[in-house]
């Protein structure tokens, strides 16, 4: 969600549907050019079946030698094309990014109800859709989806889904989604893993809401739905100042985070007896609440959700080691500067700083950044907005900043707070990069 995947088409308000699906460049040399097909046009049909996306149109095209295409030039002039498709032929066609479906729900624990005011627009937009979730490994309700999009899911193969479950005990979950009606969520998983579709889950763990027996129940149903139902990702909740209704919620806490380690460490000994995998892994934050050391890299097998925080210090840890063995020179060029991070990530990131200044010879002092605009409760290192490392002037070392890559994206180098990379420079006064290592190790050559 907090991608920058929506701000090219923000505010969704703007987009107006239309037939088909508008063709945004074409290769020259391709099939697509040589049936005359142009920037601009709209393919309404591929035989006689409409398209609503690019996902239609690479499913109707995948496999069929022989189409009928109903084109609506720019121009308003209609064309059916019959198109004769010959071995290693390529469309070379780019498509406008289809309208993503907005949640109906009102989760207790959503962080589009935690945004501050002047927050970048794409942030208060909420999506449910299993496009994305197919594309990109958003996590959806399913408590919305159309009979078409359940035999959508099916007929194209739209595998994996990322499912948003939360509880499986239906009053539980229909206060955490803050809907009026009750939700079979298992049933539809049911049904999607005896059609042959992946799915994994994701619990938004909530102290004294869907914890002890609520999340046993979850985590012994889900199980069931093994191996369709991949993995179950458990992830603590989050909040900060700006919650509406986090009255309504316990904050996490670092006795809690124990609790949940030592409940669910015997349920992943005991899936992997039977099953031969952990199949419900805990998001890094508890270790690193609890002050637990982090399990090994076998521990998270494939690292089927690391995306969702499941294993990605772990895999830090991992690949910042490799690099020290692969590194072994020391460089000619000694450098000073600072390394950011959040408030959680610290004690990881000295430890390295500590073990990468001993081992070549660098002046690099980490620094803990205090999230100053979703709260000091937000302490990961993806929510740092530019204005927090402002605030954070005075403890920077050196003649450069290092930045945690995931508090940036897209072409544009923004920041939550719609600051962007070059106005943060400036604003510094000094060099700010954000490839982490990769930009270290440029500096020392």
């Amino acid at each position: 969600m907090y991608s920058d995947q929506f701000d090219s088409i923000y505010p969704i308000e703007k987009l107006k549907r239309r037939r088909g699906i508008e063709i945004t460049a074409v290769d020259q040399d391709s099939l697509g050019y040589e049936i005359g097909l142009e920037k601009g046009d709209r393919i309404l049909t591929i035989n006689g079946r409409k398209l609503r996306d690019y996902i239609d149109f690479q499913f109707f095209t995948g496999s069929e030698e022989e189409l009928k295409l109903e084109v609506e030039k720019t121009s308003g002039e209609r064309w059916d094309l019959d198109v004769d498709i010959e071995e290693g032929e390529i469309w070379g066609l780019d498509f406008e990014t289809f309208m993503p479906r907005q949640c109906a729900n009102e989760c207790l624990f959503c962080f589009c109800e935690m945004n501050p005011p002047e927050a970048r627009a794409s942030l208060f937009f909420r999506d449910e859709d299993i496009r994305l979730s197919f594309l990109h490994g958003n996590y959806t309700t399913m408590t919305n989806m159309s009979r078409d999009e359940i035999s959508r899911i099916v007929e194209q193969r739209l595998s994996p889904q990322y499912v948003s479950v939360h509880a499986t005990d239906l009053e539980v979950r229909r206060h955490l989604l803050g809907r009026d009606r009750i939700d079979d969520v298992l049933d539809k998983m049911r049904y999607f893993t005896e059609h042959g579709i992946e799915l994994h889950a994701q619990i938004v763990l909530c102290p004294k809401i869907n914890d002890g027996k609520h999340l046993e129940k979850t985590i012994f149903d889900l199980v069931t739905l093994y191996p369709g139902v991949q993995s179950a990702a458990i992830v603590p909740l989050g909040l900060n100042k700006h919650h509406k209704r986090r009255h309504l919620l316990t904050p996490v806490t670092s006795e809690w985070s124990t609790e949940i380690i030592d409940q669910v460490t015997p349920w992943q000994q005991k899936f992997q007896r039977e099953h031969g995998t952990r199949f419900a892994f805990l998001g890094d934050e508890f270790y690193l609440r609890a002050n637990r050391a982090l399990p090994g890299k076998a521990h998270y097998e494939q690292s089927p959700q690391i995306e969702d925080g499941v294993g990605m210090v772990r895999r830090f840890v991992d690949d910042f080691k490799k690099m020290l063995k692969r590194r072994k020179k020391r460089f000619n060029r000694s450098i000073r500067g600072t390394v950011a991070t959040g408030t959680l990530f610290y004690p990881i990131l000295k430890q390295t700083i500590v073990e990468f200044n001993n081992s070549f010879g660098t002046e690099l002092k980490p620094i803990a950044v205090v999230n100053d605009f979703f709260g000091d409760e937000t302490t990961v290192a993806g929510l740092l907005s530019g204005r927090d490392f402002l605030l954070a002037k005075n403890e920077i070392f050196g003649d450069f900043l290092v930045l945690p890559p995931e508090c940036v994206s897209g072409d544009k180098e923004r920041f939550l707070d719609d600051m962007t990379l070059p106005e943060l420079t400036e604003k510094l006064a000094i060099p700010v990069y954000k490839e982490g290592w990769k930009s270290i190790f440029a500096l020392m050559e």
